[in-house]
């Protein structure tokens, strides 16, 4: 009981002492910043953040819009490297058009990855390895399993096999690199097409 009084006393003498005594006047707090105790709204704390980087970029001689800027050129001239290879628009199509379905097994893989993928994959529908550029410009390879007539089927496959696969299925146009196309010396679709000069004039037999 004695300890509960005393903590009480306590805890009075110091809220009176703040009541009658602001922080501000106390020696030992006056060069302190007490704005920091104070909560702020969400917003005001992404300025304060985005403000106190854009500085310490500035000091250091980096502009935020050059590195963007460079940023955004280097992703581009990545992309312009492969210009056969797939990209995420070239799954998806405006409904009524005639093409071929198929499942998009998994997410965007290296070569050596994707091999083993596909020799997993069930023998009843042909599988297939399409090269395949990301948003950020980085080359990879995806599995297309099945080439179906219409949506139907493709939905029908799907929810028959992802019980069986650990990869997550999705239904997709197959593209005509795929189903018109040839592979590349590694059997993957959609690579660089030879050059026409190659074509037209092949090497001759030594």
């Amino acid at each position: 009981m004695k300890k509960i009084i005393a903590g009480l006393a306590i805890l009075s003498t110091g809220y009176g002492i703040a009541v009658f005594i602001p922080p501000d006047r106390i020696p030992l707090f006056k060069n302190l910043d007490l704005s920091l105790l104070k909560a702020r709204p969400k917003d005001v704390v992404e300025d304060l953040i985005e403000k106190t980087t854009e500085e310490e970029n500035f000091e250091e001689g980096v502009s935020p819009k050059i590195h963007k800027d460079e940023e955004l050129q280097d992703i581009q001239s990545r992309l312009d490297e492969n210009p056969t290879y797939l990209r995420e628009i070239d799954l998806f199509q405006i409904p009524g058009l005639a093409a071929d379905f198929s499942l998009r097994v998994g997410l965007p893989l290296p070569e050596a990855a994707a091999k083993k993928l596909i020799e997993e994959l069930p023998a009843a529908e042909p599988a297939y390895g399409a090269r395949f550029q990301t948003a950020t410009g980085a080359a990879r390879v995806i599995v297309l399993y099945g080439q179906l007539e219409n949506r139907d089927q493709a939905e029908l496959l799907r929810n028959s096999l992802q019980e069986r696969l650990s990869e997550r299925l999705e239904v997709v146009y197959l593209p005509e690199c795929v189903s018109a196309g040839d592979t590349d010396d590694d059997g993957f679709y959609c690579a660089e097409v030879p050059s026409k000069s190659a074509e037209t004039n092949p090497s001759p037999n030594i």
